[in-house]
């Protein structure tokens, strides 16, 4: 699933290749937003924990019709959402806000289940304005990442502040379970304009430590997605969008890790589409796989 545009588009891999796939819908929209700025961008695919039941969330954003500083100053504060039980049939979508007024935006949400809590861990990038300053003109704290806790993408806890770095503006962040309390995240730091790599093994809300010199690649990148590999062991793939830099390459750029995200290896994008970029990949069974196929292929 990705998005090149204010819409969603699916894919699905041929047999176990990450690098080979075929657009779905003969590469048209699956997701058209009726509600919001009518753009979705960054879409996240979340699972329960039993796989009976699936939610697409999106930020809320149709840059066409505004321009980047007015998006990060009264940008909307709510989510796009759609529910499906078997990815195929999807509801149509809904709005929820999930952060507050002094929040200039709520942007690329994403969402992990937390069996500890019980709930799904919703994040996402924020930046906040005093009380005081209504319209949003005078200056916005870094972005940062915020949280809050749902059961159902409908209704959410507080927002609260879950990764700060004072100096430091960060966006764009994916967390990959591991095994055993482990996880591995990627986070964009606005000011390198480049994504580093941290570890935990402490749970969502341990101690994260970055791996090696924390960067994965020196390139002008950013929306990070990660996943494990369906049949090679400690494999985890990771692709990000480059947006700069030099003019040779843009979109995704492909590259794994077999040690845990200490050296990483470029994978061959050649049959890359330029525009593919912020989505997510997820493993699905047979019937699931057959499903989807059968619908779009």
């Amino acid at each position: 699933m990705y998005n090149p545009g204010p819409l969603v588009f699916f894919i699905y891999f041929n047999g176990n290749n990450p690098l080979s796939y075929q657009a779905l819908n003969s590469d048209d929209a699956i997701l058209v937003p009726t509600g919001g700025t009518g753009g979705v961008r960054d879409p996240f695919l979340v699972s329960s924990p039993d796989k009976s039941k699936f939610w697409i969330i999106g930020t809320d954003l149709l840059i066409d019709d505004t321009n980047w500083d007015a998006a990060t100053r009264t940008g909307s504060r709510s989510l796009y959402v759609w529910e499906s039980d078997d990815l195929v049939n999807w509801s149509s979508d809904w709005l929820a806000e999930v952060v507050g007024e002094t929040a200039g935006m709520a942007w690329a949400p994403e969402a992990i289940w937390d069996a500890d809590a019980g709930q799904y861990l919703v994040y996402w990038s924020s930046r906040f304005y005093d009380e005081a300053d209504i319209a949003h003109t005078g200056t916005a704290t870094e972005d940062r990442i915020v949280s809050a806790y749902t059961s159902d993408f409908r209704t959410f806890t507080e927002a609260t502040d879950y990764i700060v770095i004072p100096g430091t503006p960060i966006i764009d962040l994916t967390i990959l379970p591991l095994s055993d309390g482990e996880y591995i995240r990627f986070i964009k730091n606005e000011t390198a304009l480049r994504v580093w790599s941290e570890r935990s093994s402490g749970g969502l809300f341990g101690t994260w430590t970055k791996i090696g010199d924390g960067y994965v690649n020196p390139y002008v990148t950013e929306g990070p997605l990660a996943f494990h590999d369906n049949e090679v062991e400690d494999r985890i793939h990771l692709w990000l969008d480059k947006y700069g830099g030099d003019t040779q390459v843009y979109g995704y750029v492909p590259q794994y890790t077999d040690d845990g995200g200490v050296t990483w290896v470029n994978g061959d994008r050649a049959n890359f589409p330029a525009l593919m970029k912020h989505g997510v990949v997820v493993p699905v069974n047979q019937t699931q796989y057959d499903a989807i196929e059968a619908k779009w292929a």
